[in-house]
C-alpha cells in the first residue's frame, strides 16, 4: 500500500520540569469526518493505528523533515498511543537547536497542527455504508492501519489531488483516469455542438455514478477543489 499523510489543526500541550520539556499532541482523532480529499471524505475508526503505535518503530521529527528529529519510540523519548480521542503523541524534545526553537515557538502559539505518515493495511480501508450527508461525498473509513511518523507541523497542508485520486481509487475500485479522459471528451464535443450530454444509465452500478460524477468536477474545476 501507499504512504499517506494526514493533519490535524488542534495545539499542542507543553509541560516544563527543570530543564525537560515534554510536548504531547494529536495526530488523527476518531470518527471525525476529513475535509474533502479530492471527491470523498475520510475517518479514521478508534483501534486503527493502535497496534502499530504500540509496536512500531515510529518516530517523530518537525514538518516532516528527518534532519529534525525530535524523538523515537524505540529510543523512549517518544511515547505513543491511542485513547477514547485518537492517536496520540509525547515527545521528550531534545536540547538541540530545533527542540529548543520548537518548544519557544509551542509556548508562542505560533504551532497550531500536527501530521502522521501511515499506510492503510491490506482489507484496512471499507467504504462507509452511507455517504456524507452534508455533501453527498463518499467516505472511506480506515480500519487498520501503520502509523510511522508523528509530529508538530507549523502549517498543516491538505493532501495533493493526485494522493486523493488513488485513494479513492482504491475506495471505490474504479480507474478516475479513465472516467476523466471519457468526461474531457464528451464535454469538448458539448461545446463544439458535436454532442448532447449523456442522459444516466439507470443500469450503472453506484461505484461508476460516483466515479462519473467525480470525474466531471475534476475536468470542470481543472482537478482544484
Amino acid at each position: 500500500m501507499k504512504t499517506e499523510r494526514r493533519n490535524l489543526t488542534r495545539p499542542a500541550e507543553i509541560r516544563t520540569n527543570g530543564d525537560s520539556v515534554t510536548m504531547r499532541g494529536y495526530a488523527y482523532r476518531f470518527n471525525e469526518l476529513s475535509h474533502n480529499l479530492g471527491g470523498f471524505r475520510e475517518r479514521i475508526l478508534p483501534g486503527a493505528g493502535a497496534n502499530s503505535l504500540r509496536t512500531n518503530d515510529v518516530f517523530a521529527t518537525f514538518n516532516h523533515d528527518n534532519n529534525n528529529v525530535l524523538g523515537r519510540r524505540t529510543a523512549g523519548t517518544l511515547r505513543t498511543g491511542e485513547d477514547d480521542e485518537g492517536g496520540w503523541y509525547e515527545i521528550d524534545l531534545p536540547n538541540t537547536t530545533v527542540g529548543r526553537d520548537l518548544a519557544e515557538l509551542l509556548r508562542r502559539g505560533d504551532i497550531n497542527g500536527s501530521s502522521f505518515t501511515f499506510r492503510v493495511k491490506a482489507d484496512g480501508q471499507r467504504r462507509a455504508s452511507d455517504d456524507d450527508p452534508e455533501t453527498g461525498l463518499p467516505v472511506r473509513e480506515i480500519t487498520a492501519m501503520d502509523v510511522m511518523e508523528v509530529g508538530p507541523v507549523l502549517n498543516p497542508a491538505y493532501p495533493t489531488t493526485d494522493a486523493a485520486l488513488r485513494s479513492i481509487e482504491l475506495c471505490l475500485g474504479v480507474t478516475l483516469a479513465l472516467e476523466i479522459e471519457s468526461e474531457t471528451e464528451e464535454l469538448a464535443e458539448i461545446a463544439t455542438g458535436e454532442d448532447e450530454p449523456d442522459e444516466p444509465d439507470s443500469g450503472e452500478d453506484e461505484a461508476k455514478k460516483n466515479a462519473r460524477a467525480l470525474a466531471r468536477a475534476l475536468t470542470t474545476t481543472g482537478g482544484r477543489y
